[in-house]
């Protein structure tokens, strides 16, 4: 959970924060400094699931295994639970029914990139990544965000199995 808030605020309400969330990230004392933080965090998360798909549709069209792929990738400086969690979806074909809406990180995307406008911040992977997703969600709006990987399929002509 992110919260902010004055310091006596959050001591205050730490006992209610901790029934939500085992996890507390105290990310400033403004109104709003907590949308902030999700935004910025949303904007990585969305940079590396688009880098993902990429990749995967790479791998796809070269013909390279996905577990090979997962393989490399969970186990060397491009390993995090995001593209991990991605990639084990992708190469087992379950783009929907996972608990990742595609909708949410669409509508996520879309606010960081308001607000980097409104702030004057350039934004290239956040940018494309949302373009992926805007993609996505037309294309398969049921879907989850790992369904991205099928637009890019079909462009590439090739799929990416374990």
């Amino acid at each position: 959970m992110m919260a902010a808030a004055a310091a006596p605020v959050l001591d205050e309400y730490q006992p209610v924060m901790e029934a939500v969330s085992k996890t507390i990230h105290r990310v400033g004392e403004r109104a709003g400094d907590g949308q902030v933080m999700k935004s910025c965090l949303q904007t990585l998360i969305g940079s590396i699931f688009g880098a993902t798909f990429e990749a995967a549709s790479l791998a796809a069209k070269a013909g390279v295994s996905g577990h090979a792929l997962y393989d490399v990738f969970s186990t060397s400086g491009a390993s995090c639970g995001v593209a991990n969690g991605a990639l084990e979806n992708i190469i087992d074909r379950r783009f929907e029914g996972t608990g990742s809406g595609i909708g949410t990180m669409h509508k996520d995307l879309t606010i960081s990139l308001n607000m980097a406008e409104e702030l004057g911040v350039p934004m290239f992977m956040a940018s494309s990544a949302v373009q992926i997703f805007h993609q996505g969600k037309a294309n398969y709006p049921d879907g989850d965000n790992w369904i991205c990987t099928r637009v890019m399929e079909e462009v590439v002509a090739a799929e990416l199995h374990r």
